[in-house]
């Protein structure tokens, strides 16, 4: 009789266990099928990820309708995945204590004159030459740069360093530090020199008017924060963009030593070389600096080491700025000081004689801060002036294909105009549009990239083209020996508002 029972309970029990077993194995297999599905959508957010670039997110133009999603399934995923996306634009944390351990400020990383150099800019407290630690990560190779150290106008007790690196080459990634023993180091940063021959192509990217400290309608601490989602999101999901420009007031108040950290103390300004333009809130004049109570100085000057900079072209009134220009593949990129205390005819001079020692290149671009062609009913009757036909002048005179500006906080692109500022309208310029040999200048006029101001828009006769979404806006530019491509985007949903080709045959 035991015996017998004991061959039930047996029974009983491998029963018991083999339901287990099976029970286990449902819930296995539901959970995989459970972290598939999460996996299909998840979008890694920006600020979480580590340094290597992410593919970029497939662009759109169109918010589907509420028909369109209820009658096509996957436009409602098209819907869900834009929502995930601007809920993963967030700021990059790493970048905020990126130099409060070190008395090294305000260090910036600028476009070199050609494609295998670039230039460094920072301050420390040390009297001794700043040094560049600079070495190749796939196989070792280390040179240290000494940079030109001068006493700062600007902050008391600091000096300001200025370095160029040469020998860099396609591909190859960075690892660099600035600083001396005496004054202390930076953190050690990495940049990527992006893949290909730019003589084949390349991509650019454009921010504009990230003004810090401008709170009309935000707070300093929510512009700084903005503008560095901005930076993240366009060095993670263009990383093989070439340069950056900004195309303008890069702070409110040109002496404001917070404002220029605001601007410049992000990770992701260390991960691509900065094209820098001075604006109306980056240098000083009489005017501004009575109503400020302090005097000008070299603000931009110092806190900016550009390629090529002219000494007698471009200077303002209490700054040493000055118009440069930069060679990238087949394209003449020439920048403007337009704030300049000078006469506007001084670019007339300066950008035909830049031009006749650099007549072979394809492409032709002015880069300045005060646009031709204005969205702003108070700025318009003011551009009407000199500054206007001048751009006209020179444009024509010297076959510009196209204009970069800024100041509207307001995103245009005009028509193909003349140096009459007359327009050409045998053109298709509807968004998606293509000009093939085109006649005339096209001037395109970034909105701006923190969200620090927004302006109405108000029709202009030579623009074809205004997009005034209040939201962060940046444009990339796609060039090739035959073709221009811009695509202006609206950053926090990574969102094309305008597209436009111009090709040449």
């Amino acid at each position: 009789m035991k015996k017998n029972s004991g061959g039930i309970r047996t029974v009983i029990t491998a029963g018991i266990l083999l339901v287990l077993v099976i029970a286990a194995a449902w819930t296995w297999k539901q959970k995989k099928a459970d972290e598939s599905a999460d996996a299909e959508i998840k979008i890694e957010t920006p600020g979480e990820a580590d340094d290597a670039p992410e593919e970029p997110v497939t662009e759109v133009t169109k918010t589907p309708t509420e028909a369109e999603t209820t009658a096509d399934p996957s436009a409602a995923d098209e819907v869900a995945r834009q929502e995930q996306e601007k809920s993963t634009f967030v700021t990059d944390y790493e970048s905020e204590p990126l130099l409060s351990g070190t008395p090294i400020k305000y260090l910036s990383l600028e476009v070199g004159g050609t494609d295998d150099e670039i230039r460094l800019n920072w301050m420390s407290p040390s009297s001794s030459a700043g040094q560049v630690s600079w070495y190749t990560v796939q196989n070792g190779d280390f040179q240290m740069v000494t940079a030109n150290c001068s006493s700062s106008r600007t902050m008391p007790g600091y000096y300001v360093n200025k370095a160029t690196v040469t020998g860099l080459q396609p591909g190859m990634t960075y690892a660099y530090k600035v600083g001396n023993d005496a004054g202390g180091w930076s953190p050690e940063y990495r940049y990527t020199v992006p893949e290909g021959d730019t003589k084949e192509g390349f991509t650019f990217l454009v921010t504009s008017d990230a003004q810090i400290g401008q709170d009309q309608y935000q707070e300093e601490e929510v512009s700084i924060e903005d503008w560095d989602k901005v930076v993240t999101r366009l060095t993670r999901y263009v990383p093989e963009a070439q340069f950056l420009v900004h195309t303008g007031d890069q702070v409110a108040q040109f002496g404001n030593p917070e404002e220029y950290s605001g601007f410049l103390d992000h990770l992701g300004l260390y991960r691509i070389p900065l094209v820098p333009v001075t604006g109306n809130h980056d240098v000083a004049n009489k005017q501004i600096s009575e109503e400020l109570g302090y005097g000008g100085g070299p603000y931009f000057y110092e806190h900016f080491n550009v390629p090529n900079r002219s000494e007698e072209y471009g200077m303002s009134e209490y700054d040493k700025d000055g118009d440069y220009y930069f060679i990238r593949g087949n394209v003449l990129f020439i920048v403007l000081n337009s704030t300049t205390n000078q006469p506007v005819d001084i670019h007339e001079e300066y950008v035909p004689k830049v031009i006749a020692e650099h007549p072979d290149t394809r492409w032709r671009v002015i880069i300045q801060h005060y646009p031709a062609y204005s969205s702003v009913a108070k700025y318009q009757e003011r551009m009407d002036s000199q500054l206007r036909y001048s751009l006209g002048y020179i444009c024509e005179d010297n076959d510009i294909d196209l204009v970069i500006t800024g100041h509207d906080s307001i995103y245009s692109r005009s028509a193909f105009t003349n140096r009459r500022c007359e327009r050409y309208d045998n053109y298709d310029y509807s968004t998606g549009g293509v000009a093939v040999n085109p006649e005339g200048t096209m001037f395109v006029v970034c909105g701006t990239s923190s969200g620090s101001l927004y302006q109405a828009a108000t029709p202009n006769e030579n623009l074809v083209f205004q997009s005034q979404a209040q939201e962060p806006t940046a444009i990339r530019f796609d060039v090739t020996d035959t073709e221009l491509h811009l695509r202006a985007y609206t950053v926090d949903n990574w969102t094309v508002c305008d597209e436009y080709t111009i090709r040449k045959e």
